[in-house]
């Protein structure tokens, strides 16, 4: 991730999981809130995503509310309506391209929630209430995807898919997404 930095010239990477990497939890969310972010990445100072609506009426807007400063203030972007490839899907789809400032003081927050507005009720996506996070990278985890179970580490350590690493030898031959490129969509 290039050129989103801070005074300190820190650089910043995402600290949440893709919305639409675990899909059954993805659409169970956008079924019950009417609204999900899809996917989100940083890209030359910018942040750039897609967010699925349930398709509930013609008119409808949905905006990004991104905060630089830790809610002191915050700034709500449009979305742009995405054409459907296919009819009469019940989901629209919009799309996001937020440029970032130059300079981030490294003390506060980045913080996103995605919102829907249709028929004069509002829906909101704020990750559980948790909101998007962008943190500095030397803040991520580095022991990310590796969940022992039960508390118990077997030696297997899971990518976000799923899949065991291969670089733990146990099974190699087990095709795993644990070298695939997250910085982009799925698509």
């Amino acid at each position: 991730i290039v050129g989103l930095t801070t005074v300190e010239k820190d650089s910043f990477v995402l600290d949440f999981a893709q919305p639409s990497a675990d899909y059954l939890e993805f659409r169970n969310r956008l079924q019950a809130d009417c609204v999900c972010l899809e996917n989100c990445v940083l890209k030359d100072k910018s942040i750039v995503g897609t967010v699925k609506v349930k398709n509930l009426a013609f008119h409808k807007t949905v905006k990004i509310r991104l905060t630089f400063d830790t809610w002191k203030t915050f700034t709500d972007y449009e979305c742009q309506y995405v054409k459907d490839t296919y009819a009469g899907s019940d989901r629209d789809t919009f799309s996001f391209d937020v440029c970032l400032p130059e300079r981030i003081q490294s003390h506060e927050r980045l913080e996103f929630a995605v919102c829907f507005e249709c028929e004069g009720k509002t829906y909101w996506d704020s990750n559980k209430g948790q909101n998007y996070r962008i943190i500095r990278s030397e803040l991520k985890s580095s022991n990310d995807g590796e969940h022992p179970q039960n508390g118990v580490d077997l030696g297997i350590a899971f990518d976000q898919y799923g899949s065991p690493r291969c670089s733990h030898g146990i099974f190699p031959e087990w095709p795993s997404y644990s070298s695939y490129d997250k910085r982009g969509p799925y698509y």
